[in-house]
């Protein structure tokens, strides 16, 4: 049975983790043929995350890098497939876990990567609950979104989205620089280049459980800085 690892990126998280984690359809995922790795990377939280995810038997990576939410992914990714070779038809889906997305949509996820080798979920395609993304973010998306899709000339509607399909071959070949909320850009760009078969698709966006630790003035600039770096090739 192949092996989808998904993966959730935390940072004090305590209100939504729990949630995200009882809704995975394991049942689901194992119907088609592939036995579920939940893995939480710990962004060093001072709340009760670690501990919930603990409760729940799920891996527990607790990040070891400065904090950031690009350092933390990618120190789980060498975790997971450094230090053997994925097998063929291996996954993984990476989602926030601040319970915004919807775990039900996974399945959509593993059937597209039948076919494509990278997917990502689009939000601005998809329902919006009401007031669950802020006018600020909504229009610095767009625009974000935009630039990367004339710099790159492969359109994406979410470049900040965070859900995301690979095949595992796939993310462990990707060479990433982020360390913050930079880390789709990262992802976008890097995907595009390796020429990678990619689909986006649309998804739901729900208001999240807990404070956001993004800051637009400051992670704005970043994810800009990191498209332009990537087109550039400067890492």
């Amino acid at each position: 049975m192949a092996e989808i690892v998904i993966l959730l990126p935390a940072r004090d998280e305590e209100a939504g983790i729990g949630e995200v984690i009882d809704r995975i359809p394991i049942k689901s995922i194992a119907e088609m043929g592939f036995r579920p790795r939940i893995v939480v990377v710990d962004g060093n939280s001072t709340d009760s995350t670690c501990e919930i995810a603990l409760e729940r038997g799920v891996e527990l990576i607790r990040q070891k890098s400065s904090m950031g939410k690009g350092n933390g992914v990618r120190e789980a990714l060498d975790e997971i497939y450094g230090q053997s070779s994925s097998e063929a038809g291996d996954l993984l889906v990476m989602m926030d876990a601040d319970a915004t997305y919807f775990p039900e949509e996974i399945p959509r996820f593993i059937k597209e990567l039948q076919t494509f080798d990278v997917v990502w979920g689009s939000r601005l395609r998809g329902k919006i609950e009401k007031n669950a993304m802020s006018r600020t973010n909504f229009l610095g998306n767009r625009i974000l979104s935009l630039l990367a899709s004339i710099f790159f000339l492969r359109r994406t509607t979410d470049l900040c989205t965070g859900f995301w399909g690979f095949r595992a071959d796939s993310i462990s070949n990707l060479s990433l620089s982020a360390d913050g909320f930079n880390l789709e850009a990262d992802l976008f760009g890097s995907v595009v280049k390796s020429k990678f078969r990619t689909k986006e698709v649309s998804i739901d966006y729900s208001h999240r459980e807990g404070q956001s630790n993004l800051k637009w003035y400051i992670d704005g600039p970043r994810i800009m800085l990191m498209i332009l770096r990537n087109r550039l090739k400067i890492r």
